[in-house]
């Protein structure tokens, strides 16, 4: 049977004192993956990173404190930053791919800020820049995200655009691929570590670690990938720093939502493996 995230197992890594759960895929350059809130091992769709495993290693770990990984939650970004450079260097990477989806994105942006030399490229998934932003979340997020549990007609709204019959259609396949795992389970996230994510969210959003300024200087290509109707992280706020940040690539994907990479998992797999074969 060819190797899939779908039957990945679940692995152990320890380094400064941390120790954290993560699944691998694949070979090649590594990409470290962070995750969105309420984000577990399992919350991934295999399909994309099937995909984007066919050229490169992929991994994606649950942070200090939640899912089956050790130590307690954080509430600043940069412990978050710190967990996703312990599985780097615990797994003796000396240079590696910074992915994030939504609060995974501000985790991977904050790595790029202040861990630069770990880091060749970023992949950021649906989500926002640090600071001041002009366009703020849609009520109906909090209204679904805060659920105590979340079901596909939630998803449909959370991660797709529910007005559009391919982006439903796509939501019911990625929430059965996803569900296809029985067995080496993370279970859900409790409401307690809801509480730390979103509070380590709001120390990027106030810019504690001057991470924009950093951004608008950095070398490291960023890519931007997003849906046109994200809920929580409008892509509008991107638009605003378009001319700003020099090393940006955007990448709007139309009728989609804030889980882009799982209504088009082969096609944003292409563009990710695309951008790193080809921007330096």
């Amino acid at each position: 049977m060819k190797p899939s995230a779908l039957t990945a197992k679940t692995k152990f890594v320890e380094y400064d004192g941390r120790k954290l759960a993560y699944r691998s895929l694949g070979s090649g350059v590594p990409i470290i993956f962070c995750n969105r809130f309420r984000g577990t091992l399992d919350t991934w769709d295999h399909a994309f990173i099937d995909a984007l495993a066919e050229h490169h290693q992929v991994i994606w770990f649950s942070y200090s404190g939640m899912g089956r990984s050790g130590g307690q939650p954080a509430d600043d970004i940069i412990e978050f930053a710190r967990d996703a450079r312990a599985v780097a260097l615990g797994l003796g990477l000396q240079k590696i791919v910074i992915g994030g989806w939504s609060i995974g994105g501000l985790v991977a942006q904050t790595v790029v800020t202040e861990f630069p030399e770990l880091v060749s490229h970023a992949v950021l998934l649906a989500t926002s820049p640090p600071g001041e932003k002009q366009h703020s979340p849609e009520k109906i997020f909090f209204e679904r995200a805060l659920k105590p549990v979340n079901d596909l007609a939630d998803e449909e709204v959370l991660f797709f655009e529910p007005i559009a019959e391919a982006s439903r259609r796509a939501a019911r396949l990625s929430h059965e691929r996803i569900a296809a795992r029985s067995e080496d389970r993370e279970d859900p996230m409790t409401p307690a570590e809801w509480d730390f994510m979103l509070k380590a969210s709001t120390t990027f959003n106030a810019d504690k670690h001057g991470s924009l300024a950093k951004l608008k200087s950095t070398a490291i290509p960023l890519l931007v990938i997003s849906g046109d109707h994200d809920i929580v992280c409008p892509i509008e706020n991107w638009y605003a720093l378009s001319r700003e940040l020099p090393t940006m690539h955007l990448v709007v994907f139309p009728r989609a939502g804030h889980g882009p990479q799982h209504e088009f998992p082969e096609l944003i797999a292409t563009y990710i493996a695309t951008f790193l074969r080809s921007i330096n």
